[in-house]
């Protein structure tokens, strides 16, 4: 994904979490992809169904501070320079 590269030095995390796949099926599409971000998988859906993930795909916006700032249901194109601005404003510690 372009945009885990553009911030690869910056204070930001990628990470997917597959929903109900077999580790084979995962590790498959992140060699075929060339995915450089990590990839954990939810067997079960007990993460999923914690965050209340009904539906895929669902990416989540967390702060600096581990915070969620927002929530995309949906596919979105990510790399465009709008969400890289929203990303830049998050990587920003908020003031106390």
């Amino acid at each position: 994904m372009n945009l885990h590269r553009h911030f690869k030095d910056r204070p930001f995390e990628i990470v997917a979490i597959d929903l109900r796949e077999s580790r084979s099926i995962v590790e498959n599409h992140v060699r075929n992809n060339g995915l450089t971000y990590t990839n954990l998988i939810d067997e079960t859906g007990k993460v999923s169904e914690q965050y209340g993930v009904s539906s895929t795909p669902v990416k989540f916006l967390i702060d600096t501070k581990g915070n969620m700032a927002g929530a995309a249901i949906g596919f979105r194109e990510w790399d465009t320079d709008e969400f890289k601005a929203l990303i830049e404003t998050l990587m920003i510690p908020a003031s106390n």
